[in-house]
């Protein structure tokens, strides 16, 4: 009997696992594919997006701190189409994700400073990229995969 309880305990808890590595790879997915229709529209004119120098121009007027404009469009979209892409596939994830936090909080502040008061989808992805800081990407990741192996050791 207790051979069964060990074997029903130890199947749930790998269904279990596996329904939040499924989970993690759901968010991690739909939070990249946000992160590069978003900057393959101003980094690359994708989407039917204006492009890099419209964005340039856009951030311009903002008048940002520290670097030009041109640096700022590039750091930002460079950010967000790679790091999105590096999110899909759980690779450098918990670094990715503050960078993408770093973004975010750029953005909001960008968008106070311009009079635009809507930050709800905003926050929204930085609670998401938290989630992937705090708990990582998950077991069906290139970060799991990679260093599935070392943590044995």
């Amino acid at each position: 009997m207790a051979a069964n309880t060990e074997t029903t305990m130890g199947s749930t808890c790998a269904s279990s696992s596996l329904a939040a590595g499924l989970g993690t790879l759901l968010v991690r997915v739909m939070m990249g594919i946000i992160f590069i229709y978003y900057s393959g529209q101003f980094l690359f004119g994708m989407f039917d997006g204006r492009g890099i120098h419209a964005f340039i121009q856009m951030l311009s007027s903002d008048h940002l701190p520290i670097l030009p404009p041109t640096a700022w469009a590039y750091l930002a979209g460079i950010t967000q189409f790679f790091g999105g892409i590096l999110i899909i596939v759980g690779l450098l994830s918990r670094i990715v994700s503050i960078f993408l936090i770093l973004n975010l909080i750029g953005i909001i502040y960008l968008s106070y400073a311009g009079g635009f008061g809507s930050i709800d989808f905003q926050l929204a992805l930085i609670s998401i990229a938290g989630l992937i800081l705090i708990s990582g990407p998950g077991m069906l990741s290139m970060d799991a995969a990679i260093f599935r192996g070392k943590k044995k050791k």
